[in-house]
């Protein structure tokens, strides 16, 4: 009996404890079910990010391709005769306005102007005798004047002496005109002398050679091209709906090859259509702080140009855009849950477009995730950066 009395005293806080653990067992099995339902509850959210539409000026924008052009492009040409004594710069090479680039051989020309600097001096010196032959003539016409009404002069001689101040008067014109030639010819072989020289007419860079020391060319030949990379415009061809819309100063973003973008205002539009493009030329002047020495003529750029005047509307980003059934969806949010909203385009200007039915400002719009969404599915809305 006493070792049944024992028994018992051990057995107890064992069979205690079996039965906590068989109620805590229960408990588990009752709550399990409630915590998978909240978990996969919560798995079947499917993660968003949202952008909300907002009331705004909006304008339509197109992509032009357009080119770099250089303001001033040319070929320098000799303006003298003669053979190249030398040509002082090589295709690529950086000139400034002034300096020397080619030179023709002088020896000709200043051999001309010698002789033309003598002609100068021999005219002067008929000049001067031809007024000292008017001042003697002059004075005897005089002397014969104050003797005219005496017997010792004739009305003849005094005649005579009238006619030979005029001669003298006509020689002595005759000898300053020479003079005036002498002197303009002389003025022609300096600058013909100065044209040996030829300098670079601005700043720019060598682009081509057409000429090569010891050729022999003639008045009016091109020697070089010149291109000043320093004064490039953009210059593209557009319709008449883009051309309406850019008026002077009008700012406009392009692109480079490499994706740098930077800035132009418009210059000009040159009023000419293209009977065959049905385009205008437009020319746009570059910002200054424009980095020219990565530019070049001629080079390829793509503007984006505004195309009608801005309009007031709800815009979304584009990436709201959902294609199903034939029709435009957005998926707007409204109580953690997506719901589809029909919606008319309008316009569209970079990465927005707007919306003209189906959409109010300030509603929230799945742009990220909505290619997975199906109507009224639960959704998270993602963290921003996230």
């Amino acid at each position: 009996m006493h070792d049944r009395t024992i028994e018992c005293d051990v057995m107890r806080p064992i069979h205690h404890i079996l039965r906590q653990r068989s109620i805590m067992t229960r408990v588990l099995i009752c709550i399990a079910p409630i915590c998978s339902g909240i978990a996969a509850a919560d798995q079947r959210a499917t993660l968003v990010h949202i952008d909300d539409s907002r009331f705004e000026l909006i304008r339509e924008v197109e992509t032009v391709v357009g080119h770099l052009v250089p303001r001033q492009a040319g070929y320098v040409a000799t303006r003298i005769e003669g053979p190249i004594d030398a040509i002082h710069v090589e295709v690529g090479d950086e000139v400034v306005k002034g300096q020397k680039i080619a030179t023709i051989d002088a020896e000709i020309l200043r051999i001309r102007m010698a002789l033309r600097d003598a002609r100068v001096s021999e005219a002067k010196a008929t000049l001067a005798i031809r007024r000292s032959e008017l001042s003697r003539v002059r004075q005897e016409k005089n002397r014969l004047q104050k003797l005219k009404s005496s017997a010792a002069t004739s009305l003849a001689q005094y005649d005579d002496a009238v006619q030979r101040e005029l001669t003298a008067s006509a020689r002595e014109k005759e000898a300053k005109v020479r003079v005036t030639i002498a002197q303009s010819e002389l003025q022609l072989a300096a600058i013909n002398l100065r044209y040996a020289i030829v300098n670079a007419p601005y700043d720019g860079v060598i682009a081509e050679r057409l000429a090569e020391t010891g050729e022999y060319v003639k008045q009016g030949q091109r020697l070089l091209r010149l291109v000043s990379y320093r004064q490039l415009e953009l210059e593209a061809n557009v319709s008449y709906n883009q051309a309406i819309a850019l008026v002077p100063n009008t700012p406009v973003p392009f692109r480079m090859e490499g994706g740098a973008l930077h800035h132009a205002t418009v210059r000009a539009v040159v009023p000419e259509e293209n009977s065959r493009t049905r385009t205008r030329r437009v020319r746009f002047t570059l910002d200054p702080d424009t980095p020219y020495s990565n530019l070049a003529a001629n080079q390829s750029v793509i503007l984006t140009l505004p195309v009608g005047p801005p309009q007031e509307a709800v815009t979304v980003h584009k990436d709201a855009l959902v294609h199903k059934g034939g029709k435009i969806l957005v998926y707007v949010v409204r109580d953690n849950k997506a719901l589809p909203r029909p919606v008319t385009l309008g316009i569209s200007s970079g990465s927005r477009i707007a919306i003209t039915q189906g959409l109010q400002a300030n509603e929230a719009v799945i742009i990220r995730g909505n290619e997975r969404i199906t109507p009224g599915r639960a959704v998270k809305i993602a963290k921003p950066n996230s």
